[in-house]
């Protein structure tokens, strides 16, 4: 790292060339700085040369947002499992085995269920979606927050677990010879609600305001 005598003289003949501040980070960040460096670097000379100091940026709201996410995560959770018991159940009926007999009262009960977690749990995840990209728009530093990005790349990790398990599960039975059209239907049902998860999640990192405008 440079002396502070000749990271001001450098600074300095950058803003007498009409430099920004963008472009004298970058020009730190080619010759190896890190981001952060950079920027604490620019920002100690506005300092000292203005005389004034920089506010320091206080983060409000992170128990909230941890609040909302882990309850978004934990709605999405409860319908996506549901949903696809539901598909499960209606496949068990409509691709019938004959090695297997069904009870269908046990089914409809599981059925029942499942759609009483879809019935309350979708709605109020949509809701809560919803307020989550409000508040974005509202608050755009709220992208980098910590919590958002931690408990998104959790979802993610998750998502994605789901959809290399399923996969490595069929091609297993595909070697094996024992595929069926029920076990196919069903590991179509695991990568289509998963992949979706996935896809969309992955999606809602992207820095840009058009990404929130576009969802819901």
């Amino acid at each position: 790292m440079s002396s502070p005598e000749n990271l001001s003289k450098f600074l300095d003949a950058g803003r007498e060339q009409g430099l920004s501040e963008e472009a004298l980070v970058g020009l730190l960040r080619g010759r190896g700085w890190p981001v952060d460096d950079a920027y604490n670097a620019v920002a100690d000379h506005y300092e000292a040369r203005t005389g004034v100091r920089i506010p320091p940026y206080k983060r409000s709201g992170s128990a909230k947002d941890a609040f909302l996410y882990l309850l978004a995560f934990a709605l999405l959770a409860t319908w996506s499992i549901a949903a696809g018991s539901v598909l499960f159940t209606l496949i068990d009926r409509w691709l019938k085995d004959p090695l297997t007999r069904t009870y269908y009262p046990s089914g409809y009960y599981q059925i029942a269920d499942s759609l009483a977690c879809i019935i309350v749990a979708f709605p109020v995840y949509l809701l809560v979606t919803r307020y989550i990209l409000r508040e974005v728009q509202a608050h755009p530093e709220k992208f980098d927050s910590p919590v958002r990005k931690w408990l998104t790349y959790i979802a993610l990790l998750i998502a994605a677990g789901v959809v290399v398990g399923d996969i490595i599960t069929f091609l297993t039975f595909l070697l094996r010879g024992e595929l069926t059209s029920r076990f196919i239907a069903k590991t179509s049902v695991v990568l289509v609600i998963a992949g979706g998860i996935f896809w969309y999640y992955l999606g809602s990192l992207q820095d840009t305001r058009e990404s929130t405008q576009t969802r819901l």
